[in-house]
């Protein structure tokens, strides 16, 4: 999966949290600002885990401030093989 592909599925995820279009959610902005709580988030992280079939922290999405660096280090995780089975 490319990165952009990933950060596509976190906007979906992220906007059906919301009740917002994907597209009307800036990849750039702080989840906190966007408005994802802590319980969205930890909705987000564990569908983004079984989607991804990648092993995660759930804080995750505090580490990393927005959605294009969760996506990039979503990506590197999955090159670095770090899937779980």
């Amino acid at each position: 999966m490319t990165r952009d592909e990933i950060e596509w599925f976190i906007k979906g995820e992220i906007a059906a949290a919301l009740n917002q279009a994907p597209e009307d959610i800036d990849e750039e902005t702080n989840f906190l600002k966007i408005g994802v709580s802590s319980v969205q988030a930890l909705k987000i992280i564990n569908r983004t885990r079984k989607h991804l079939r990648v092993d995660i922290s759930p804080v995750a999405l505090f580490e990393y401030k927005t959605i294009a660096e969760f996506a990039t280090y979503l990506h590197e995780s999955l090159l670095q093989g770090e899937a779980v089975e």
